[in-house]
């Protein structure tokens, strides 16, 4: 992934994998995947990772990503529910929802991705990292906003705009993890 080509690419099929909701999970930790070698300049083509990645954990992360099917369900209820109840009785419920999805996204999925560890133990693990690091979850939710305020405002950024949250987020977790300990850092390969 050299280009922005590759990242549009990789935007494009992990916004696919979102819409059909079975498949968010596994889509989600094979773009994450990708651009996690991308942010660790390994050379690797971009179908043999993302083969490699839905091998790997396409039963956890579906699992995990349908977890949030549920979850969306309360948030569109509550949203419909705007109109006869009011912004302040339906506020808290939606971002209690939010703050769920966001930590399922991009805290448990990237962990089924990195790591190998039972289902619960990444769901737990997930939301233990997510709210212990409020300052990094803070910083996700900042991003998203202006992803979509960027979106919103304008249309063809939905090309570019959620693969260049997702490698940015995959460089700052990478960090995060050599930073923690939880992951060895990458080995500097010898110029010849």
């Amino acid at each position: 992934m050299d280009s922005l080509g590759s990242v549009i690419v990789v935007n494009l099929l992990w916004l696919v994998s979102l819409a059909l909701v079975v498949t968010a999970g596994a889509g989600t930790v094979v773009a994450y995947e990708v651009c996690r070698r991308y942010v660790l300049g390994k050379d690797a083509g971009l179908w043999d990772v993302a083969a490699k990645a839905w091998r790997q954990s396409w039963r956890q992360a579906t699992l995990v990503g349908l977890l949030a099917v549920p979850v969306a369900a309360a948030g569109v209820f509550a949203l419909s529910s705007l109109p006869t109840l009011g912004t302040g009785q339906v506020l808290v419920p939606l971002v209690v929802v939010a703050l769920f999805l966001v930590l399922l996204l991009f805290w448990c999925l990237p962990l089924a991705a990195r790591f190998t560890n039972p289902t619960w133990r990444q769901v737990r693990n997930g939301f233990t990292l997510g709210l212990t690091t409020p300052s990094l979850t803070f910083l996700l939710g900042i991003a998203l906003v202006l992803g979509g305020v960027a979106v919103w405002n304008f249309m063809p950024a939905v090309f570019v705009a959620p693969g260049l949250i997702l490698l940015w987020w995959c460089s700052l977790l990478e960090r995060f993890f050599v930073a923690r300990g939880y992951v060895q850092p990458e080995p500097e390969e010898a110029e010849v």
